[in-house]
């Protein structure tokens, strides 16, 4: 096999969103658990963003002059996220996957530490990930469904703005111990972030109640709090994001609230990570 990597152009978007999307959707049917591109037209929304925004390092791998291959890697923040990586069902178990991911290791060889999101039940790439020096740092499960409570009393939830920015940053710095300004700069222009307020100070926010943006809070209280006011702003909307579980208490109120666990999942790191010291929600890539 002749692969060659190279960087990824706006003309890979379509061979890449269909990669992507029959890649994930083969190995979620092969153990009956969802997929995270459910259609490809999603797959194509999302690969295009990958490619075309430069906060993202996107590359493919081609096999005599055919793309079988691609991963990108999240470079907006110090510590980089890796995914999604993804290799044409006919190349897998070729070491394709692991080429790929070399080459992105190599970009962020000067990062503080990078990290990448796992669906657990994927073993093959378990072993790859293992084998490349990755470790297992927080299990977490895909939560879904509609809060049956209201907004709580004592709390005030409203949606970001730019001035919260500075003082979200401090917040995620002592929960997370990372800077991600960059993720809720971007958030403001993409998604739907929020923020809560207990006696006049942020305690939590959220750059998007979905699998795509990060949570940050002082306490799994303040976390209930944001969750549920955030939630009543699309009280028509079923609500997605991952949960870690070293919350259990967070967990088991999640249940109660009638949401559902869909799949297991991790995240995994090399270089530097420190664990969360308040209550943290991961995104897609980390």
């Amino acid at each position: 096999m002749n692969l060659v990597i190279r960087r990824a152009t706006p003309g890979d978007i379509d061979v890449c969103a269909r990669i992507n999307y029959e890649a994930f959707k083969g190995i979620s049917d092969r153990h009956q658990f969802p997929t995270d591109f459910p259609t490809l037209d999603f797959a194509t929304e999302i690969t295009d963003i990958l490619i075309g925004s430069p906060s993202f390092f996107g590359i493919v791998a081609e096999n005599s002059g055919e793309v079988v291959g691609c991963g990108f890697m999240d470079e907006r923040n110090p510590i980089r996220g890796i995914g999604p990586v993804s290799v044409d069902r006919t190349f897998q178990g070729k070491g394709t996957g692991r080429q790929i991911m070399k080459a992105l290791l190599e970009r962020g060889q000067d990062a503080a530490g990078i990290r990448l999101v796992q669906e657990s039940f994927n073993l093959p790439a378990l072993s790859l990930y293992a084998s490349l020096g990755f470790e297992v740092k927080e299990p977490f499960v895909l939560m879904e469904g509609k809060f049956r409570s209201q907004p709580q009393y004592g709390f005030e939830v409203r949606p970001l703005s730019s001035e919260d920015v500075g003082e979200c940053r401090v917040l995620c710095e002592k929960v997370c111990g990372c800077d991600r300004t960059s993720d809720i700069e971007y958030a403001l222009n993409y998604f739907s972030p929020f923020v809560a307020f207990q006696q006049g100070r942020i305690v939590a926010y959220t750059c998007a109640v979905s699998v795509f943006g990060h949570s940050a809070a002082k306490t799994e209280a303040d976390m209930q709090a944001l969750l549920l006011g955030a939630a009543a702003y699309s009280s028509d909307e079923v609500l997605a994001f991952h949960l870690p579980l070293r919350y259990a208490s967070l967990f088991r109120w999640c249940l109660e609230e009638g949401l559902r666990a869909l799949k297991p999942m991790a995240v995994m790191a090399v270089g530097e990570y420190q664990p969360p010291e308040g209550c943290w929600l991961p995104s897609f890539v980390y």
